[in-house]
C-alpha cells in the first residue's frame, strides 16, 4: 500500500513538471522605469535591482528552481502579486497621487522590515538588506518624495508660507471689476449678454497682464490663477448653449472669489 502511494506521488510529481510557468517578462518602455526616471545613486540602484526588481518590475530573473513545479507556481504567484501591487517598470504611467502613496509605502515597509519578503531573502542572500542599506534606501526615497511634492507645489496655486501673496492695486481692481461684470442675472433668451460678459472679462484680463508689477513667486502664482480664468472667459464669450452659459457664469464667479484667498 505504501509503495502504491509512493508511486502515485512520484507519478504526480512527474506529471506536474509538464505544467510550466510562463517566464516571459512583459515588454515595457524604458522611459517609464522608476530608476530611469529618478536616476538614483548607483548604491541605491544596486539595492533596488537586487531586493525589489525581481518581483516588482518587468525585469524578473527566474532562478533554476523556477523550472521545478510546484515551487515555480508559488514563485510566479509572488511575481504576479508583486507587479500588481507595484510595478517599477510602469512608474511613469502612475498619477502623482499614486506615486506619492507608493513612495510612502516603500518607506514604511522597509522601515518595518516587511520588504523585501523573508521568503525571498532565504534564496536571495544579496537581497537581505543591512541597516546601512535600509537607511540609504529610505533616506533617498524620502528625498525623492519631498522633491516631487515641491515640484508639484510649484505648479499648483498656493499661499506664501500660510500668508497671502501681495498683489498690486491694479490687479486687485481688475479682479473686482470682473466680479462686477459677471454677477448680474441674465434673462432667458439673452444669451448675447453672456457673450458680452466673456468679452469684458477678456479685456480685464488683458489689462491685468499689461499693468501687473508683481515679480518673482507672487507673479508666478498670479499667472497660475489667471490661466484657468482665461479659458473660462473665452469659453463664455463663444458659448452657444444658454443652460451651459448660466452654469459657466456661476463657475467663473465662484472662481473669482477665490482670488482673496490667495492674494491681498
Amino acid at each position: 500500500m505504501k509503495k502504491k502511494i509512493l508511486y502515485a506521488l512520484v507519478g504526480i510529481a512527474i506529471i506536474i513538471q509538464f505544467f510550466r510557468i510562463d517566464q516571459t517578462n512583459p515588454e515595457f518602455t524604458i522611459k517609464n522605469d522608476f530608476i530611469e526616471i529618478n536616476q538614483p545613486p548607483k548604491e541605491v540602484t544596486a539595492i533596488l535591482k537586487s531586493a525589489c526588481y525581481d518581483c516588482h518590475s518587468n525585469e524578473s530573473k527566474y532562478p533554476w528552481y523556477a523550472n521545478v513545479s510546484p515551487i515555480s507556481w508559488w514563485l510566479k504567484h509572488h511575481i504576479d502579486e508583486g507587479r500588481e501591487e507595484l510595478n517599477f517598470s510602469e512608474w511613469g504611467t502612475f498619477k502623482a497621487k499614486r506615486k506619492d502613496h507608493k513612495l510612502e509605502e516603500i518607506i514604511e515597509l522597509v522601515e518595518e522590515g516587511e520588504m523585501p519578503l523573508k521568503e525571498y531573502t532565504w534564496t536571495h542572500a544579496e537581497a537581505k538588506l543591512t541597516e546601512e542599506q535600509k537607511s540609504l534606501l529610505i533616506n533617498w526615497v524620502k528625498e525623492i518624495r519631498a522633491a516631487t511634492k515641491k515640484k508639484k507645489n510649484e505648479k499648483t496655486l498656493h499661499l506664501n508660507n500660510g500668508k497671502k501673496w501681495v498683489a498690486n492695486i491694479e490687479t486687485t481692481a481688475g479682479i473686482n471689476r470682473m466680479i462686477t461684470a459677471i454677477t448680474p442675472d441674465v434673462e432667458e433668451g439673452r444669451i448675447s449678454l453672456y457673450s458680452a460678459m466673456g468679452e469684458q472679462l477678456n479685456i480685464e484680463i488683458k489689462t491685468i497682464f499689461e499693468t501687473c508689477t508683481m515679480e518673482g513667486e507672487a507673479h508666478k502664482q498670479l499667472h497660475l490663477f489667471l490661466v484657468p480664468l482665461v479659458k473660462m472667459s473665452r469659453d463664455l464669450e463663444d458659448i452657444e448653449n444658454e443652460d451651459e452659459a448660466a452654469i459657466l457664469q456661476k463657475d467663473i464667479l465662484k472662481y473669482l472669489h477665490q482670488y482673496n484667498t490667495y492674494f491681498e
